[in-house]
């Protein structure tokens, strides 16, 4: 397993992103991080994957170290930036790989262009519009106490209890590692606005995700926590039955799946970018 990683910097229409590099051979592979959270997310993974493949782990606009961009940070704007990513470190098409708010991300750039995607597969993601809201997350329309509430529940001290509620091997990922995500502020603010502005009107920011899904016809697997607390196994066996591939629960791991499972989930993304699924 490589030690090795360089930071990039790719301009991105008028934004810049920051990008981890792994490897120097192989087909290209690009990880997309949740949220909240940072490239950094996918680091044990993409070491283990490095060996056989040149791995991309961006951060995402307004996350990291990726700059703010103009306008709306939700998961059109940055699948808009993924594919102006792949243009600006060369890549005509790559596997991809969404974790989380990644998921969604992914499936977007898809629909604009499929052509780029040589596999496609997801980790502890929602892309359905009829996801049960916990009961104070529904008070995001409501307004001036949609975004109190939220203000209180995604803020640095909410997020920081996150940690105890999310992650169920807390060996595999200790808080000092899970701390690094909170390191920066706007990653901090722009989680709680993707998350008020996704339980504002689920159906109109995911129902172009929904549709997506059943149309990929690249290879792919879904991977899935076990005790992953906010979207149980039933959403991965449906994620999986509708992308048609396979799925893969992980056991004893919460929702922070590459963090805390990452010999597993490197294991699993081989055999799809070799070919084997």
């Amino acid at each position: 397993m490589t030690s090795e990683s360089t930071t990039a910097r790719v301009r991105v229409d008028g934004a810049e992103v920051a990008v981890d590099l792994y490897g120097r051979d192989g087909p290209p592979v690009v990880l997309l991080h949740g949220i909240p959270g940072w490239r950094g997310t996918w680091r044990e993974t993409a070491l283990r994957l490095a060996d056989r493949h040149r791995v991309y782990a961006p951060d995402l606009l307004g996350f990291g170290q990726s700059s703010d961009p103009d306008g709306d940070r939700h998961a059109g704007r940055q699948a808009d930036a993924l594919l102006r990513l792949l243009d600006g470190t060369g890549l005509d098409a790559a596997h991809v790989v969404g974790y989380d708010f990644g998921g969604p991300v992914a499936l977007l750039a898809y629909r604009r262009e499929p052509e780029r995607f040589l596999s496609l597969s997801l980790a502890a993601t929602n892309v359905f519009i009829d996801t049960p809201i916990p009961g104070p997350l529904r008070l995001a329309p409501v307004p001036i106490l949609g975004p109190l509430v939220f203000r209180a529940v995604f803020g640095r001290a909410g997020l920081s209890l996150l940690w105890r509620f999310a992650v169920k091997d807390r060996a595999a990922f200790p808080y000092a590692r899970y701390r690094e995500i909170l390191r920066w502020p706007r990653g901090v603010v722009w989680t709680r606005r993707i998350f008020l502005a996704s339980m504002q009107d689920l159906p109109a920011r995911y129902r172009d995700v929904e549709d997506t899904l059943s149309r990929v016809s690249v290879p792919g697997v879904v991977l899935w926590g076990d005790a992953d607390p906010f979207f149980p196994v039933e959403v991965g066996e449906r994620t999986a039955a509708a992308r048609r591939v396979r799925l893969i629960v992980l056991r004893d791991c919460g929702h922070f799946v590459p963090e805390e499972r990452p010999d597993a989930v490197a294991a699993e993304l081989r055999k799809v970018f070799a070919g084997e699924t």
